[in-house]
């Protein structure tokens, strides 16, 4: 058979291609693989989604579902672009298809439980993110129990958020907010000494809050590190001076 060969020359092509030209044979015409298409599909909606481009996610994804109803990668994203999006709704219900066509998966379980918890629900984002955490072999294991940890401490359940919060350490000693929290807990705990070990840790993360400024001016005071404690206090009233940090701060009697 004799095959006929010509080029085309195409404006756009995807996301990664501004313009191309290509060779197209016309011949025996093959059948798209349907698991390699929506491989594709969600990682160019996922793609879109972290670049905020809702519309062109949105499209992709539900192509996507077009092949693959049940996709739990692509339910979840969806999920992520309504909840991005302001469409709590939307959101929660692609959450849950997503959770129902495979309850174990770590990953929905954990941003369902961050979604939860942005909608101050959050007796049912820790029981969302237990199940998170419960798989050993999730990649973000580390901020599945740090979301537990600060969804416990909204229950007021400290002993509970300390020990999610260890966790979290445990499996990433560079967790800025879980370190945060454990000085924190450990200070009103007035276990000081601990309350400095984490807050010594946080502080090589070069992550600056009004929270860690504060606790940082406290946690020296008690060490009678006034230098430190009077440092502090300066970055807090340069950087974080509308804050209430800073207006404990002000109010405090060793300022």
């Amino acid at each position: 058979m004799i095959l006929m060969i010509k080029t085309l020359c195409l404006s756009a092509v995807t996301v990664f291609f501004l313009s191309a030209c290509v060779t197209t044979i016309k011949g025996p015409q093959h059948k798209a693989d349907p698991v390699k298409q929506l491989e594709v599909l969600v990682d160019l909606g996922t793609g879109y989604l972290r670049n905020r481009q809702f519309g062109r996610a949105k499209n992709n994804l539900a192509k996507a579902l077009e092949i693959d109803p049940s996709s739990v990668a692509a339910l979840n994203a969806f999920g992520l672009v309504y909840q991005l999006e302001g469409e709590s709704e939307l959101a929660e219900t692609y959450f849950k298809r997503a959770i129902a066509s495979n309850p174990a998966n770590a990953m929905v379980r954990n941003n369902y439980g961050a979604f939860l918890y942005e909608q101050s629900r959050y007796d049912e984002a820790a029981e969302q993110l237990k199940v998170a955490v419960d798989d050993r072999l999730y990649n973000r294991r580390a901020q599945a129990f740090l979301n537990l940890g600060i969804s416990y401490l909204k229950l007021d359940q400290k002993v509970e958020a300390e020990q999610a919060l260890i966790r979290s350490v445990q499996l990433n000693g560079r967790e800025p907010r879980a370190l945060l929290e454990l000085s924190d807990l450990k200070f009103q705990q007035k276990n000081y000494v601990d309350a400095q070990k984490y807050f010594r840790e946080l502080e090589k993360s070069g992550q600056t809050t009004s929270r860690g400024l504060w606790l940082c001016v406290q946690i020296s005071r008690v060490f009678n590190n006034n230098d430190k404690a009077a440092s502090c206090g300066l970055v807090l009233k340069n950087v974080f001076p509308n804050t209430y940090e800073y207006r404990l701060f002000k109010a405090s009697p060793n300022k």
